[in-house]
């Protein structure tokens, strides 16, 4: 039978992905050098950053740029994100 994938090379589009399972505790982050990419799974998210909060539903992204300090935590019990980390844009 023939393999079902294509290409054995792997494709990150230059993001590294992580799965985290978020409750109410809001841990200050910082990534000096790497945007964060983040999508709600599951759950409801906030997310503080640059002064404004920012209440993310399933499917909903955002875009944290590199160098923010921004907190994420559950807004009810536990939510599940996907982070992808990348090296910013130049504009």
């Amino acid at each position: 039978m023939a393999s079902l994938i294509s290409s054995t090379a792997a494709v990150s589009y230059g993001a590294t992905l992580t799965f985290e399972t978020l409750t109410a505790e809001a841990a200050l982050r910082l990534r000096p050098e790497e945007d964060t990419l983040l999508r709600v799974i599951d759950g409801v998210v906030a997310l503080r950053y640059d002064g404004d909060e920012h209440v993310l539903c399933p499917g909903g992204e955002a875009i944290v740029p590199a160098g923010f300090h921004h907190t994420l935590c559950a807004v009810s019990g536990e939510a599940r994100i996907v982070l992808g980390f990348r090296t910013p844009r130049r504009r």
